[in-house]
């Protein structure tokens, strides 16, 4: 009896011992998770980047400024100038800048602009093998999705230099420019203004460098001129919205899309619908013609008829060449001989040449004109046939010794 009567007792006391055990866990159970919702309550959230604006470069006249080579210096100071102008830029970073700039990196991506790769070091890719090319892009992907939170969907290769197996090695769009400034070589705030506001068209891709303090300078007055000529800025990423960015391919500017004009066919019935009247061909003016000469009889002079062309080229080259011909005779085969006085008239010719001869010898001082024998006889050289035929008449008719005439 007395046994049992303490074991009820130190069941009693154990049952008590566990309910006050069990009571001290659940409080201090709810007074853990008071505080850590209190700790909650009290944490802001994280803030997040805001969203890319839609608009239509199509109808809107655009612009992007870009910024490469950066975080800087001055680069801070740049997006103080952008956010109090309500502007969105581009920023193309090298990976080992990122490192220790990264509160610059993160507030890039909070205000809206836009974060780019432009390698780590800023090598000519085109001098590089194909893994060196990836190892430049993905460790600058890396820190600046470290340091933004956001991973750069665009590369600007350096220098501009590229090629396919470059394009290929990177295998994300590759962004160029339109507009150079130039601004690391001249470092000239005014030129840097000028070149900034005259030279952008609709579209265009303006290139800066954030980390020379001449660059930084002409940024408000480059963004108030763009202003004045009716310009709204855009990230890269925004300018091209509406089309798709192919990997490895390199864009330099934004442009329009070809126009195509359609018109809906025009209702039944209407005057648009009716085929317009074919109108009649304008009459031809009458050809101006060249006036002819009329003789004095009314009628018009004769067609002339088309003279025959050359004789064509014998078949045989060159042609041979004609026998001398002789000297035609006098007329009526006849030759004067004996002198002749001035207006002395002539006596009747001879029957023959002998008797010719004889009446010439006779009449000296009158001409007569004789027949020629028709034997032919070749003329020695340098005389004519009519001096040779005339000697050798005289000849006959003169006695030896007193024998004279031409050529003798």
């Amino acid at each position: 009896m007395r046994i049992r009567n303490c074991a009820v007792i130190g069941a009693g006391l154990l049952l008590a011992a566990g309910c006050s055990h069990a009571e001290r866990q659940a409080r201090t159970a709810g007074e853990h998770g008071a505080i850590k919702g209190r700790a909650q309550a009290t944490r802001s959230p994280r803030p997040a980047p805001p969203p890319p604006r839609k608009i239509d470069c199509d109808r809107v006249k655009c612009v992007a400024l870009t910024f490469d080579d950066g975080p800087g210096p001055y680069t801070a100071r740049l997006l103080d100038t952008l956010k109090r102008n309500g502007v969105r830029a581009t920023f193309f970073m090298l990976g080992e800048n990122v490192g220790a700039h990264r509160d610059i990196v993160r507030r890039m991506a909070l205000e809206g602009q836009e974060v780019a790769n432009h390698s780590w070091s800023h090598p000519d890719l085109t001098t590089l093998s194909s893994a060196e090319v990836r190892s430049q892009i993905q460790r600058t992907q890396k820190a600046v999705k470290d340091a933004s939170g956001l991973a750069p969907t665009l590369v600007r290769p350096p220098y501009g230099s590229t090629n396919k197996r470059v394009e290929h090695a990177i295998g994300m769009p590759l962004v160029l420019w339109s507009v150079d400034t130039l601004d690391w070589r001249y470092r000239d705030v005014a030129r840097d203004t000028r070149v900034g506001v005259k030279e952008p068209k609709s579209g265009g891709i303006v290139l800066f460098h954030d980390i020379h303090k001449p660059s930084v300078d002409s940024i408000p007055k480059v963004v108030d001129g763009l202003r004045k000529r009716g310009f709204t800025f855009v990230t890269v990423s925004e300018l091209f919205t509406g089309r798709r960015l192919v990997p490895g391919t390199s864009y330099s500017e934004r442009t329009a899309p070809p126009t195509q004009v359609t018109a809906s066919p025009p209702p039944a019935g209407s005057s648009a619908a009716r085929p317009p009247r074919a109108r009649p061909p304008a009459p031809r003016p009458p050809a101006l013609r060249r006036p002819t000469r009329r003789r004095p009889g009314g009628r018009c002079p004769a067609p002339r008829t088309p003279e025959p062309r050359a004789a064509r080229r014998p078949a045989v080259w060159p042609p041979p060449r004609p026998s001398p011909r002789a000297p035609d005779p006098p007329p009526e085969n006849r030759t004067t001989c004996g002198p002749r006085a001035p207006g002395a008239a002539s006596s009747a010719p001879a029957a023959d040449a002998r008797a010719c001869l004889e009446v010439a010898s006779a009449m000296p001082r009158e001409r007569v004109t004789c027949p020629v024998e028709r034997r032919r006889r070749r003329a020695e050289p340098g005389r004519s046939r009519s001096d040779a035929a005339f000697a050798q008449a005289r000849s006959r008719s003169e006695p030896p010794g007193e024998r004279s005439g031409p050529g003798l």
